[in-house]
């Protein structure tokens, strides 16, 4: 509708500037053209009626400055020995306005039909000199004086940057804003869901008393005494469905009200996520290159013991701050990827962060994850199923008696097994076990609380590829049992399937690596790295493997980009380490450009080897790996 709507218009303007043409410079072979090159654009209409809508945009977004351009230069051809200077601006300014029909009928998704007509119209409104000096009408400099006409293309340029730079901007954050709705109607669909499930459930009980009352009526003759109990149930009942219908309509605004509130939370915490995670990155960087300037020879016993704590709660902080801005910026396909977890940090991690809670009601902690310490999973996920959990049995503790929250692990078949145990208030299962899991459902009001938490735990699990059970036993304890999918294959996680080049994780040795397989272009060697780039910058993961039997040659430039654009990078996002695969690792040719490569990386403290097959490489990282644990 959009592109027909463009054409039309298109082809309206051009009626009317011939009629101001006519005017101006009377009939002549260019007044004419004006209309018939405006009829081009409804070849647009055509096109779409016959489906063909994306030649119909690139047509109309090609067609544009193209036929403008021809005109001006055809119009050039005909009278250049009366041209004016006007003439050499007037038709520049509408391929300019021609330019952002693109950025109207591309979506930012649409990468590549955006680009190329973009890309187009820019090469068309640039190239307006050098093609009419090509067609033999340039510029006319012994007759038309005009001062710095030549900078008219960089007025022309910036006011191109300008115009498709604003609409850009508004078409990424209108886009942004339909992503943002789309999930909103999400979330208020399973509202609707949750409500339409009550509603059935009241709709049965109605059908059940008005069964009731059908039997009883059939017999009230013979039961006059059994009559006055039966009306007497069905006020009863009907008090009670007047009751439900009245508390539906309260739980349904409490619903409306709590899906504002958790709206206006989610835009609050992903806008102070956000700030949290790029704003403080540089005063906590600052602050951990302060403490390495710190002598703490000089300190005493009691100011080292201050300073140590201060030390580790700044690195604290920086992991954190580092976490969210990887949550942030994290990925659909990377956020796939399992890796390998340990449940010990993981679980001292969310003691720390609930320290508080923890010391002020003297909570009794117990970690048995001896016989499953480690998993393979989403980290995000795992870290929020067990802060959940832990959270919820210090928050639903009894008070008669000392409060105890134990977690162990074991492996179990095909699955990971978790449980957190806890000595609580419990919950009675015979009444609640089939909403455990349902949204807004609690189940205990004396606390703070909007029935997120076993919801969201429940939907990770799942996404998972598990599930989680509950024991309980009111007054008495609580036990939540998860279950977590073991994943099938977590050495060779695909980030990248192409012919030329295929990029792994490997969790068992929290490597990234690329097998190349050549020979490539510059473009495929430069989207291979830019790829591997993105996943470093989430994970941080301290190992590459690349493996180049296969590479072919590549191009000095492209090597050169690869040590000034990605090492220094990776290098600030937790690259120590880099193995590549080479068999003629001796071949003294091969020595030199080792010896090359190795100077290039060694500025950025990372190490490098080659190795005669991948089992060497990845045998030498794990145990790396095991040494930096060690020395930490």
């Amino acid at each position: 509708m959009l592109a027909n709507a463009v054409a039309t218009i298109l082809f309206t303007l051009s009626l009317v500037t011939t009629f101001f043409y006519y005017l101006w410079y009377g009939a002549n072979i260019v007044t004419y053209l004006i209309p018939v090159l405006g009829a081009m654009a409804l070849v647009v209409l055509l096109l779409n009626s016959r489906g063909f809508t994306t030649l119909a945009r690139v047509w109309i977004s090609f067609l544009s400055p193209v036929l403008v351009m021809a005109l001006s230069i055809y119009s050039k051809w005909v009278y250049y020995d009366q041209q004016e200077e006007l003439d050499y601006f007037t038709f520049r300014i509408v391929v300019l306005g021609c330019c952002v029909i693109p950025w109207m009928l591309f979506s930012l998704q649409e990468r590549t039909g955006l680009i190329l007509c973009a890309l187009g119209g820019l090469l068309v409104l640039m190239a307006h000199d050098p093609l009419h000096a090509a067609f033999g009408v340039p510029y006319p400099e012994d007759r038309l004086k005009l001062m710095n006409y030549y900078f008219t293309n960089i007025v022309i340029l910036l006011t191109y940057f300008i115009m498709v730079g604003s609409l850009g901007f508004l078409k990424w954050l209108s886009e942004k804003n339909e992503r943002i709705n789309a999930e909103l109607i999400e979330d208020l669909n399973l509202a609707n869901v949750l409500l339409l499930e009550r509603n059935a459930e009241i709709e049965a009980q109605n059908a059940e008393i008005h069964a009731q009352s059908e039997v009883l009526q059939a017999n009230q003759d013979k039961l006059i005494e059994a009559n006055r109990v039966i009306d007497d149930q069905r006020d009863r009942l009907y008090s009670k469905t007047l009751h439900l219908e009245s508390e539906l309509v309260k739980k349904n605004m409490d619903l409306v009200e709590t899906n504002t509130e958790l709206v206006k939370h989610n835009n609050e915490l992903r806008q102070f996520s956000y700030t949290v995670s790029h704003n403080l990155r540089g005063p906590v960087a600052s602050l951990l290159g302060l403490l390495k300037l710190v002598n703490t020879e000089g300190l005493s016993e009691s100011d080292a013991e201050v300073f140590s704590h201060f030390r580790s709660s700044t690195f604290r902080l920086d992991e954190i701050i580092r976490e969210l801005s990887q949550i942030i910026d994290i990925r659909h396909d990377i956020f796939q990827i399992r890796q390998k977890i340990d449940l010990r940090a993981e679980v001292q991690t969310i003691f720390t962060s609930l320290e508080k809670e923890i010391l002020s009601h003297h909570i009794q902690l117990k970690a048995s994850l001896e016989e499953c310490p480690t998993l393979y999973s989403v980290k995000p996920m795992v870290h929020s199923i067990l802060y959940n959990l832990i959270s919820n049995a210090i928050k639903y503790r009894s008070p008669e008696r000392v409060p105890v929250v134990s977690v162990a692990s074991h492996d179990e078949g095909d699955f990971f097994v978790i449980r957190v145990r806890d000595n609580g208030l419990g919950i009675d299962l015979n009444s609640h076990r089939d909403n455990m899991f349902k949204l807004y459902r609690r189940f205990h009001q004396h606390t703070e609380g909007k029935g997120l938490g076993l919801y969201l735990v429940k939907l990770q699990c799942e996404a998972l590829g598990g599930r989680i059970d509950v024991m309980s036993e009111l007054n008495k304890f609580t036990e939540f049992t998860v279950y977590l999918r073991k994943p099938e294959n977590v050495k060779q996680q695909m980030l990248l399937d192409e012919p030329h080049a295929k990029i792994f994780f490997d969790a068992t040795a929290n490597s990234t690596g690329v097998i190349w397989n050549g020979p490539v272009t510059s473009q495929q060697y430069r989207q291979v790295f830019s790829k591997a780039l993105e996943f470093l910058r989430v994970y941080n993961t301290p190992n590459w493997l690349s493996d180049i039997v296969h590479q072919g040659p590549i191009a000095p430039e492209d090597q050169l980009w690869m040590f000034q654009n990605i090492v220094p990078e990776a290098s600030k996002n937790g690259l120590r380490r880099i193995a590549f695969i080479r068999p003629d690792a001796n071949d003294p040719h091969v020595v030199d450009y080792i010896q090359k490569i190795q100077t290039n990386v060694q500025r950025y403290n990372i190490t490098l080897k080659p190795f005669p097959t991948p089992q060497d490489a990845f045998e030498w990282m794990i145990q790396e790996n095991e040494n930096a644990t060690l020395h930490s």
